[in-house]
């Protein structure tokens, strides 16, 4: 038989095939290990390698060696390169069945080999795990499962181990029967078998870097098409940036400007160049104090981001406002690389905002505060003064001699002269003090940290004094008014909101009644037994005539005058908290109550009924919630005003339809 098919040369010529299919894996894998079957069959290609030339050299090596050794090697060979093939098809290699099946066999060579000599049967046991193992994983390729791209390639693969097995088995049945004792005999049906086997090996070795080729187009097109998305992505991002109305700024850690867009140089004015390597400063408009600025980065630095208004300084000068979003970029390890800034102009809805409140808030004619705006000052000082032990004064004016000047020269010239008054008293009293016209020609003022009634006396003179010079109407006529001013002092002529008002009022109808320009004190005097004066006052005429709920109210009048005389004992915020959440709790009860009658007597009102229930128990609680330093007066006022609206006009109608049902 000629050399070239002597079965040493073409185990041989197996051995280089296997020794370079590994070669060519293992440097596939080195350059990208993304795809793990391509670990495993480099792997098992060089143990099968090993084995095939431990067999070829028997002759030359010890049989025990040669047998076992190179059995074992092609057989682990075997099982890790059909682990690889399994994984690529995208199933979960049996490790434990096939490391059990590869032992077994091992194990029957040995005994074959050692205790009961057989080449025929030791070559059946060797080449059985071979043989179950090709067929499974062709089993598996033919039944898909990888990506379509690999699919064909994988069931090629599948025919290719198939057709190995039909040889493998052939092979067996050749050893059984010729009676053949060495792998390298002579014959030409040893050396067709290895013919195929060169034939099936080098086949799947070009099926497997097929395969990891694939892979990696398929990583690659991926990529690609990612990279595609991320352009796209980055265009559109870029677009955006560019074209928003919205203005953008990118500083880096430190503050310093690295970018900004279009829509950033037409809201102030400064071009990408002027701004790039400057800081936000250059915005910086002198309306936010240095507390603003620090709870800013406060809530940058804990929270990564801040939202808010603020006003910020144009080019030209001018000052805008602006509602901005900054949220802040972090490198790996944790630190602040960028700020994003995004903001646009508000001004007009900030001006008209401010516009609104002045107007709810102020008197249209004299632009000073109005009643509402005024009662809500005095409420805070009242509580300020309370807890700092100060006094505050309580000025009520009313003007003399004005009604002539309306009825003579008309709406016109009596408008002109409310305005010179509000001017001529503003000028009188401090940037602190708190002056409001409350309605006609009746204003009041508010003085805080008042140390004497000598103090006040001097101002009311000096208010007085203001009006001594005659006033120019509009048509060239003059005129003269006057005041008459009624003074109450906290705490000395009143603890209470209401009664200090009314106080200051019947001081100036006092004044009044002299018929000159004048002011006058309070007579009250605040002692130990007008605390116990109740400040709600619950009589016949607040009844609704049904016991059950003018019970309750009673016992709501009750716990709010507790509580009033609470704040003017200066109790503690925790002692009054717990006060208000117990009244809180039993106006609660309060309408449970009424809501049993109503669905009991079928009350036709009742929707409505309730439905200002639940707006009332809201709005107790959000009293309750803003019940902090400072506004505890104004707020015990709210409720008061709530609880007396509530009894006369919202609890009559149901008493009324109650009565009628035959219920007291």
């Amino acid at each position: 038989m000629s050399s070239l098919v002597d079965p040493r040369t073409l185990l041989l010529v197996i051995t280089l095939i296997l020794v370079c299919r590994s070669a060519l894996l293992g440097y596939v894998w080195y350059i990208n290990r993304t795809y793990p079957p391509v670990r495993l069959w480099a792997v098992g290609s060089t143990a099968m390698a090993c084995g095939v030339l431990l067999v070829s050299l028997r002759d030359i090596a010890p049989l025990l060696v040669s047998v076992v050794g190179g059995q074992a090697l092609l057989i682990s060979g075997w099982l890790i390169i059909s682990a690889g093939t399994l994984q690529a098809a995208g199933a979960a290699p049996p490790w434990r069945a096939g490391v059990a099946l590869a032992i077994a066999a091992l194990a029957l060579a040995a005994w074959f080999l050692v205790v009961r000599p057989d080449y025929a049967l030791r070559t059946i046991a060797v080449t059985l795990p071979g043989l179950v193992f090709d067929s499974y994983v062709a089993l598996v390729c033919l039944r898909g499962g990888a990506a379509n791209r690999q699919q064909t390639t994988l069931r090629i693969l599948a025919i290719v181990l198939l057709l190995s097995v039909v040889t493998g088995i052939l092979k067996n049945l050749h050893v059984l029967h010729a009676g053949t004792t060495s792998p390298v005999d002579l014959g030409w049906q040893t050396s067709l078998f290895y013919l195929v086997s060169i034939l099936t090996v080098f086949s799947c070795s070009v099926f497997y870097v097929l395969l990891a080729a694939q892979k990696i187009q398929t990583d690659l097109d991926a990529e690609l098409e990612e990279r595609t998305r991320a352009e796209k992505s980055m265009r559109l991002a870029a677009l955006v940036y560019q074209t928003s109305g919205e203005g953008m700024i990118v500083t880096d850690g430190s503050g310093v400007i690295i970018d900004v867009n279009p829509a950033f140089t037409s809201l102030t004015g400064y071009s990408r160049e002027e701004a790039i390597g400057r800081t936000p400063r250059i915005l910086k408009s002198g309306r936010q104090d240095v507390h603003y600025y620090e709870a800013m980065w406060r809530d940058l630095i804990c929270r990564g981001e801040w939202k808010g208004e603020l006003w910020n300084l144009h080019k030209d000068g001018r000052v805008f406002a602006e509602r901005l979003t900054i949220n802040t970029l972090y490198d790996s390890d944790g630190t602040a690389q960028r700020y994003v800034g995004l903001f646009h102009d508000v001004t007009q809805q900030r001006l008209s905002a401010e516009k609104i409140f002045f107007q709810a808030n102020h008197d249209r004619l004299t632009h000073l505060a109005n009643r509402y705006a005024f009662f809500e000052r005095l409420a805070v000082e009242l509580s300020k003064a309370r807890r700092a032990g100060t006094c505050i004064a309580l000025l009520f004016m009313d003007l003399n001699r004005f009604k002539p000047v309306n009825d003579q020269y008309g709406h016109e010239a009596g408008d002109h002269v409310l305005k010179v008054v509000a001017d001529r008293w503003r000028a009188c009293i401090r940037s602190s003090d708190a002056l409001a016209r409350m309605g006609g020609d009746e204003f009041a003022l508010l003085i805080g940290g008042v140390e004497s009634t000598d103090e006040t006396r001097a101002i009311a003179q000096k208010l007085i004094s203001s009006l001594e010079p005659s006033i120019d109407l509009p048509g060239g006529q003059r005129c003269q008014v006057g005041t008459s001013i009624g003074i109450a002092i906290y705490p000395d002529n009143a603890l209470e909101m209401d009664t200090l008002i009314a106080a200051a009022d019947a001081a100036m109808y006092d004044s009044k009644a002299t018929g000159i320009s004048g002011y006058a004190l309070s007579s009250n005097c605040m002692d130990t037994l007008s605390m116990q004066t109740q400040w709600i006052m619950f009589d016949g005429a607040s009844e609704i005539g049904v016991t059950e709920i003018d019970e309750q109210h009673r016992q709501l009048v009750d716990m709010l005058n507790s509580l009033n005389r609470a704040v003017m004992r200066g109790k503690s915020d925790d002692e009054l908290k717990a006060m208000f959440e117990q009244l809180l709790g039993f106006a609660k009860l309060h309408f449970a109550t009424e809501q049993g009658l109503m669905v009991t007597h079928h009350f036709p009102d009742r929707d409505e009924h309730q439905r200002q229930h639940d707006e009332l128990t809201v709005q107790l609680g959000e009293i309750f919630q803003r019940f902090e330093d400072g506004d505890e007066i104004r707020l015990l006022q709210m409720t008061k005003d709530w609880l007396i609206g509530h009894i006369r006009h919202a609890d009559k109608a149901l008493g009324v339809y109650l009565n009628g049902q035959g219920i007291s």
